[in-house]
Formats: structure tokens, sequence, C-alpha cells
């Protein structure tokens, strides 16, 4: 089954998404298992979770994904760790040629930030500002919480220019 809410940020490489199966209390079981296979069908070998809680870890785990878990839990932690996050994913893109599923709980701000600072921190755009742009032209939400948290992550962790990934440079 397709997630309703997913882009990729690097064509078959990385992709974003809402947590498989939904966030919040409308999270199902079985839509979560018919997500994951759906991933697993795109290519996707490992799971990324930004969710506050280890949530859904094992049953992707036990599907056969590689799991990584960055909780991303309040306003006040966000830029140290988004910068995590960015700094994981993108070691990941370079010890791997497997894609990588990165979500979060919800399709909201949380989503769009984590995305902008991923094509920022990768080089896939022109630096934050273009990213926020970027994540808006695909659909997600740019808000004020949006902006806030990658303005905070892009205070204290972004120098630009940033030079592309070289899995950007593969990305036909």
């Amino acid at each position: 089954m397709e997630p309703q809410v997913h882009t990729w940020l690097i064509h078959d490489r990385l992709a974003l998404a809402e947590r498989p199966g939904g966030g919040g209390r409308s999270h199902r079981i079985t839509r979560r298992t018919a997500e994951l296979e759906w991933w697993k069908q795109q290519g996707i070998r490992t799971v990324v979770s930004t969710h506050p809680a280890r949530t859904g870890l094992l049953d992707a785990a036990l599907a056969g994904f590689a799991v990584e878990w960055h909780p991303l839990r309040s306003e006040d932690e966000a830029a140290a760790s988004l910068q995590e996050l960015a700094m994981a994913v993108g070691a990941r893109l370079d010890d791997e040629q497997e894609a990588i599923l990165v979500h979060c709980d919800r399709p909201g701000e949380w989503l769009t930030a984590v995305g902008a600072v991923l094509s920022a921190h990768l080089g896939c755009t022109d630096g934050p500002r273009d990213a926020l742009a970027d994540m808006r032209s695909r659909g997600l939400v740019v808000g004020s919480l949006a902006i806030r948290l990658v303005s905070t992550w892009e205070e204290g962790h972004a120098s630009p220019p940033v030079p592309a990934h070289p899995a950007i440079a593969s990305d036909g």
C-alpha cells in the first residue's frame, strides 16, 4: 500500500514520509505492515525514525529493514537533534548503496523541517530557505513551526555553500 504522504528527496535513495501505518490515533497496524512492504518493493532497506518513542521500529526490523532512531522530542532540542539526524543520514548515504526512509509521526511541520534540513545538509537545494520552498512545492506544510525549526538549525549548523552529496550526482 503506497503511503499517503511521501516524497523522494534523492530519487531511489532517500525518501521522506509520515510514519508507516499513519501517526497518532489514525495509526493502523495492518496499514503499517502494508506500507512497510510497499517501501521494501521500492528498494528501501533502512528505516530511520524521528518519532519520540521507538514505536514501530521492532516491526520494521522484523520485516528485514535496518533501523535507526533519532527522536525529535521538542523544539528546544531541535537544532541538535536535526543536525544529528542529518549527519547520520549523510553517513548512511556514504556507507551504503541502499535506499533510506526517514519518517516522522505525522505529516506536518516537523516532517517539513526534517525534509528541509536533510535537503540543505546534503546539498539538494541552495540552502535552508530554498529547501523550505522545495518542501512547499512537494505539498508539505510550511508554517511558522517549520520555519522556526529550520532557522534554529541553520543558525547553529549550516555553513553555506554546501557541496552536493555524492548520492545526488548519481541521481540520474
